[in-house]
């Protein structure tokens, strides 16, 4: 059996965000502004997990342009792993 994620943030949500954040200009704004309310309307929920709302802020400082690359990178894995049970997969079941 596979152990679920401790937040409603997959591996999957995560790619969706960054990419988003990446080629859409008005989503990025709005997730920079208010994150939860963006991924709210994307469906996830984040309001009961400090881990997730954390990473959510450091893909936020990332998207507007607070890290380099290998800066961002490593933020965002640490607070992925910080938030997650530590295994890197697509899709929890």
């Amino acid at each position: 059996m596979t152990e679920k994620h401790k937040h409603g943030l997959t591996l999957e949500d995560v790619q969706t965000i960054i990419g988003r954040g990446v080629l859409d200009e008005a989503f990025r704004q709005a997730f920079v502004q208010d994150p939860e309310t963006v991924v709210k309307r994307l469906g996830i929920s984040v309001e009961d997990d400090g881990n997730a709302r954390d990473l959510l802020k450091s893909i936020g400082e990332v998207l507007e342009g607070g890290s380099d690359v290998r800066s961002a990178m490593d933020k965002i894995r640490s607070a992925y792993e910080d938030s997650s049970d530590g295994v890197i997969r697509p899709r929890c079941a």
